[in-house]
């Protein structure tokens, strides 16, 4: 989770925003054969505009395999290269720069949401990183795969655990809430 912390917990939770990233990630990568095809009817001779074509079409492939495989995709090095792609051999700047950006974007919003628990304090690890301390809660417990954490100041924070994607987060729900329990009493 996080470079030098050791943590007696981790917590992957479900995100929710793998499914449209994945949905946008397939639109932008398809939308981007347009302007593509647009620079190979202006000029048909230009081989940067072919490799373009080439190496888009074959990173495509790509993620369609990684998808029948069931693993998945992540459309960061695609959305780059467009864009890469779009500046160097068209010039047009602002259409690249958005591809770069959704690029980024979708590597940041399908990351996993991470909460960390230590002797010391909880740490939840996503786009941005928020650390509480053990004193600031009510309550913490998993029960049917939710996660619940119950804040003094009136706040709930519940959320679907996800640990398809690594054995070594799995999380005995007792022994997780015996755990919570210890450190609240």
């Amino acid at each position: 989770m996080s470079k030098g912390r050791v943590y007696d917990y981790v917590v992957v939770l479900k995100n929710n925003n793998r499914s449209v990233m994945e949905k946008t990630g397939w639109m932008l990568s398809f939308m981007s054969l347009l302007p593509i095809s647009i620079l190979i009817y202006q000029d048909p001779g230009s081989f940067l505009a072919y490799l373009l074509l080439f190496v888009v079409a074959a990173l495509m492939i790509s993620l369609y395999i990684d998808k029948r495989k069931d693993k998945r995709p992540q459309f960061l090095s695609l959305l780059l290269c467009i864009g890469v792609g779009l500046i160097s051999v068209s010039g047009n700047f602002l259409l690249g720069v958005l591809y770069a950006i959704a690029g980024i974007s979708e590597r940041f919003l399908s990351a996993n949401i991470e909460i960390g628990f230590s002797d010391q304090q909880i740490v939840r690890k996503g786009i941005t990183t928020k650390t509480y301390a053990w004193n600031e809660l009510n309550n913490v417990m998993i029960k049917d795969d939710l996660l619940t954490m119950d804040f003094k100041n009136n706040t709930l924070l519940q959320a679907y655990t996800d640990d398809e994607d690594d054995e070594e987060y799995d999380v005995e729900d007792e022994e997780f809430n015996d755990y919570c329990r210890k450190r609240l009493g």
